[in-house]
């Protein structure tokens, strides 16, 4: 069963975050301009506002052209999600977007969370800011322990993707697709289905306007202060050999071997400080070797992954 959702400052406890994201956006800026994008997006948000609320949601924060949700009821919470799908779907079938078409990704996670004001942090947070980061254009990714909370007839209508492991977080998250379109639905209940993986093929990584791909011809790619690194990052606060993203398995990673630390920063916002450790990057993200990514442009390479 659900508990309540934390209601004022400090205050801590069960709830569902429900991150929902435009796919693309940045390339529908670059194809449409400023103004006509922002109305279309702002637009779009206001969609998922709306729809948030209706199932007793609460909308904590925009980040860019996402929304971060908060639900005390997991059922509720992906009774939304599945909404959100269809009503972006429909108002770009109508032609409300002066863009023509939209397509959102969404993550949702059950778990412990604390409240700051309008903001919250801990495990819930967390883990729906990695999975909306996972997830592909028309996708909803929910954890297993969203799952559990769920009844046979909402879990029937998903399917295992992965295993993957959450900075913050004790132990390995269990990643599942929730199928939002009836019409394709082919599970039954208390079935399992089979694992699939989400996986890529290449990384794109631009600093300072020079382009590095990652993938099968070039499986690491080392980021450092010296020469010899593949990208070179001259600042105070790098290190010789500061880090590196390697492909394994259709996965790219983040490993720091420096002094003062890499932080990446999620499409979302999200932020992960990584310190001789290890983080799987998502589809899009800033990385900067050493210090906040607002301290200084001169260590920021931002990457996107396909």
């Amino acid at each position: 069963m659900s508990e309540k959702l934390p209601k004022s400052p400090n205050e801590s406890g069960m709830l569902v975050v429900l991150y929902a994201d435009v796919a693309g956006s940045t390339q529908i800026y670059e194809k449409h301009g400023d103004a006509l994008a922002r109305d279309a997006l702002a637009l779009c948000i206001d969609v998922l506002t709306q729809i948030a609320e209706r199932f007793e949601g609460r909308l904590l924060r925009t980040i860019g052209d996402a929304v971060m949700c908060a639900f005390k009821d997991p059922v509720k919470a992906v009774l939304a999600s599945n909404e959100m799908q269809f009503a972006v779907q429909k108002a770009g079938e109508q032609g409300k977007f002066a863009v023509g078409d939209l397509r959102i990704k969404i993550g949702l996670h059950f778990g412990y969370a604390m409240q700051e004001g309008n903001d919250v942090f801990g495990e819930a947070h967390l883990v729906a800011s990695q999975l909306v980061g996972m997830a592909k254009a028309d996708q909803i990714l929910a954890s297993e322990g969203t799952l559990e909370n769920l009844p046979d007839a909402l879990r029937a209508g998903s399917r295992m993707l992965e295993t993957t492991l959450v900075d913050g977080v004790t132990g390995e998250i269990t990643v599942y697709e929730m199928i939002w379109e009836v019409s394709g639905l082919t599970q039954v209940a208390d079935v399992r289905p089979q694992r699939e993986r989400i996986t890529h093929s290449e990384l794109r990584l631009v600093y300072q306007g020079q382009v590095y791909v990652v993938g099968d011809a070039r499986r690491v790619l080392t980021l450092g202060r010296v020469k010899g690194n593949d990208v070179v990052v001259e600042t105070d606060l790098t290190s010789r050999q500061h880090a590196e993203i390697e492909f394994a398995r259709g996965r790219f990673h983040l490993t720091d071997n420096s002094s003062n630390g890499t932080v990446l920063v999620s499409e979302t916002g999200s932020t992960q400080v990584l310190r001789r450790d290890k983080a799987m990057l998502g589809e899009s993200g800033k990385i900067r070797l050493g210090c906040q990514p607002e301290d200084s442009a001169d260590g920021v390479a931002t990457f996107e992954c396909k």
